[in-house]
């Protein structure tokens, strides 16, 4: 199960992100590297995931019109890189409360947490998404060293103040990590697919250099490390 869009009222997003403190903030394409958002939802409010646009909600998650997302109610879902749990069936409306924050858009796959995984509060290891590998690499999504290199990314990033989201998984040019500001400004891009960028990021964790790689990084490309 595919999502084919996510919409509000009127508009087709970009994406939908689901904040730390599981509010929601549309992305239009216009604003994605530029930071701005507007919000759609508060803290923990409901969302829908149907395979039709339902207009007098706040945000729903669309899926092909012949997938009956209805049938995963009850279930802990993961879509894009955030997670929901479905708690109640309206006719052809799955209702579902957001769990974990993160982003999702077009292309994102619908996904049930196996059970064995529902005790666990850890982001990495993801739950594989059954979309392509952008690039030919010895460590492909989901194998074990490339989730490694992305948590110490994630997490080198968080320890810096900044906020990451995972993005683009399935596009031409693979899956990153993007270090956003406050603004959520996006002041860093890490491509974690690209097999030169992966040894790149392998010799500064060897040398525990990651950190100072992304701050100053950042701080050439914005003049400011905050």
């Amino acid at each position: 199960m595919k999502v084919v869009a996510v919409r509000t009222p009127g508009s087709v997003l970009s994406a939908l992100e689901i904040r730390g403190d599981l509010s929601m903030v549309e992305r239009r394409s216009s604003t994605m590297g530029s930071g701005l958002s507007v919000a759609v939802a508060s803290a923990r409010s409901e969302i829908v995931l149907s395979c039709r646009s339902h207009g007098d909600q706040p945000a729903t998650i669309v899926t092909a019109p012949t997938d009956n997302p209805t049938s995963l109610d009850g279930q802990i879902l993961a879509i894009g890189t955030t997670r929901f749990e479905a708690v109640e069936v309206d006719g052809d409306r799955l209702w579902m409360k957001p769990i974990r924050p993160g982003v999702v858009q077009a292309g994102d796959v619908v996904r049930v947490i196996p059970r064995e995984l529902l005790g666990s509060d850890d982001f990495f290891p993801r739950i594989p998404d059954g979309l392509p590998n952008a690039w030919d690499s010895e460590e492909p999504r989901y194998s074990a060293g490339y989730e490694k290199r992305a948590e110490l990314i994630w997490n080198a990033m968080t320890d810096l103040g900044f906020f990451p989201t995972i993005e683009w998984a399935g596009s031409e040019d693979g899956e990153a990590i993007v270090a956003r500001g406050k603004d959520r400004k996006a002041l860093l891009i890490v491509d974690l697919e690209d097999p030169e960028q992966q040894k790149t990021m392998d010799l500064l964790i060897a040398e525990d250099g990651l950190a100072f790689w992304i701050r100053e990084q950042i701080a050439h490309l914005h003049g400011t490390g905050e």
